[in-house]
Parts: C-alpha cells; sequence; structure tokens
C-alpha cells in the first residue's frame, strides 16, 4: 500500500457495518476470553494487540515472513 493510498482509503458505511464493527467486537470477545483463561492482568493482553498491530504497521519486506507467531 502506498503512502497515497494509506491517507485516502475510507471504509464505506457497508463495510463499517458488515465488516469492521463485526471484526471488532469479535476481536474484543475473544481477549475477553483469554483474559479470562490466563488469568492476566489487562495490560498483558493489550501489550498481545499491541505486537499484532506492529505486524500490520511495520510488514517486513517482500518475501520475509513478518510474522513468526502466527
Amino acid at each position: 500500500m502506498t503512502e497515497k493510498s494509506k491517507e485516502t482509503w475510507q471504509p464505506t458505511d457497508d463495510q463499517v457495518d458488515k465488516i469492521i464493527l463485526p471484526a471488532m467486537q469479535g476481536i474484543a470477545q475473544l481477549c475477553a476470553g483469554y483474559l479470562n483463561e490466563l488469568r492476566c492482568p489487562p495490560e498483558f493482553i493489550a501489550v498481545m494487540l499491541r505486537d499484532v498491530a506492529d505486524a500490520f504497521e511495520n510488514p517486513a519486506p517482500e518475501g520475509e515472513n513478518s510474522c513468526d507467531w502466527c
């Protein structure tokens, strides 16, 4: 994705309603389940989510595996 496309892309209302909001709710439910199962502090789940976000924001060059944990 180019810098220009990062700045100009906006989801449609349909994408927000049918994909983005359900995905965010599903991720939140999964994380709440992990929190209960692990009995860890919420900050640990936040670190996990930041690590995932970092992998998307700083992808490895083509041909390299940018996700060693997935």
